[in-house]
């Protein structure tokens, strides 16, 4: 069994969220096929990597084996393209993490073997530019990483509501290694944004504090950063020390800072902005705050949730997008409408003023983690998939 990958980034962008996806389903075919003792090959295209050695590829992935060819084009779709016309591959099956990829994969794949594309969020939440909807209709399988997301992609994009789909949640990386317990402080930094907060002082109680961790770009102001800031002095008039923690870096983070100024949240410290944290403070942040919260309308999935949920964090969620196939209201998080700040003040002010249904909440978030999105039920969900689509090539003991 031969298997070609193709992708937008592999190596040099490792904490994006179609990379670890990319390198989970390689880690996870590899392990999966090792243990049912089907022989397994992997071809991998990575259109914005810079080239790199079979066995750096192996390492930085996590593979046991080196890829037979790692191909990489340095950010030159043309090139990708010029180099899947000149050669057609011996692979059993093509899968492209990135519709995107999909013309590479038309070129590229053998006459009789299937393509497979999967579907992340934003990207396929439109009406397709002609170059894509000809990548999609070679496609024998759709995989969609939340039930929202095919949805969605669906209404956008009527025409392939007939190509076979099937939904893989997504597991929580080990590239993060979030199940693993850290040390409860954080790498000290002078800068002022960085500081304990109030309450952490001398031995007190740790301050109540809520979590946001996402990109800050212009184009994703849909992920709640705005109205956490809104709510805060709200929630701050009845917990007072309360504090929101902001991790991430991109164009629109001075537009927050300002909004945090104006409102007093930024020099008093009840708002910080972390920019990007090494994953070792990123983990301890995780397990030292009260609730994450990211009342999003735009998450294809999610994998902050399950970041969240394994240091047995209760989560604030919207019911407006994939979050709530991740968070059970009531149960694990608790979920909101995007933009009713009223009621996410009150979910926010529900969890920090009542301890017991918040470590309720938390232990059953993290148990859910373990019990159904860990890397490991990503793998077993998408061999599942593979080999319902191509059973011959994923039968066990296969030559």
């Amino acid at each position: 069994m031969k298997l070609a990958l193709l992708c937008p980034d592999l190596v040099d962008a490792p904490h994006g969220g179609i990379p670890t996806v990319s390198r989970q389903i390689l880690r996870q075919l590899e392990r999966i096929a090792a243990e049912r003792r089907v022989p397994l090959d992997f071809d991998v295209w990575a259109l914005h990597d810079a080239h790199h050695d079979g066995r750096d590829v192996a390492r930085e992935v996590g593979l046991k084996r080196a890829p037979q060819r790692f191909r990489s084009f340095g950010g030159s779709r043309l090139g990708m393209l010029a180099a899947a016309a000149r050669e057609r591959s011996n692979a059993d099956l093509v899968f492209t993490t990135h519709i995107g990829l999909g013309p590479v994969a038309r070129l590229l794949r053998p006459r009789h073997a299937p393509i497979v594309q999967f579907l992340h969020g934003v990207e396929c939440w439109r009406p397709l530019p002609v170059r894509q909807r000809v990548g999609l209709w070679g496609s024998n399988l759709l995989i969609s990483n939340s039930g929202f997301t095919l949805d969605r992609f669906h209404e956008w994009n009527p025409a392939f509501r007939g190509t076979p789909s099937r939904v893989c949640w997504l597991g929580l990386s080990r590239d993060r290694d979030s199940l693993t317990p850290v040390s409860d402080s954080l790498t000290p930094n002078p800068s002022p944004s960085r500081e304990r907060g109030e309450g952490e002082r001398g031995g007190d109680a740790p301050a109540l504090s809520a979590l946001i961790v996402g990109r800050i770009h212009p184009e994703e102001r849909y992920k709640g950063h705005a109205e956490l800031i809104s709510i805060w002095p709200q929630v701050r008039r009845q917990c007072p020390g309360a504090r929101l923690d902001i991790v991430g870096d991109g164009a629109a983070r001075p537009d927050y800072e300002a909004q945090a100024r104006r409102l007093g949240l930024l020099e008093s410290g009840a708002v910080r902005f972390w920019g990007r944290i090494p994953d070792e403070e990123l983990r301890a942040l995780y397990q030292r705050t009260t609730v994450f919260a990211m009342p999003s309308r735009g998450e294809g999935f999610g994998l902050v949730y399950l970041e969240a949920m394994a240091a047995g964090v209760p989560c604030i969620g919207s019911l407006d997008d994939a979050a709530r196939e991740v968070i059970v209201h009531g149960e694990t998080g608790l979920s909101v409408r995007y933009g009713d700040q009223e009621g996410l003040a009150r979910a926010i002010l529900q969890l920090f003023t009542d301890a017991p249904l918040r470590d309720r909440l938390g232990r059953a978030a993290r148990a859910r983690v373990l019990a159904s999105f860990t890397e490991d039920h990503f793998g077993a969900r998408i061999w599942d998939a593979l080999a319902e689509l191509h059973p011959r090539a994923f039968r066990e003991g296969a030559a």
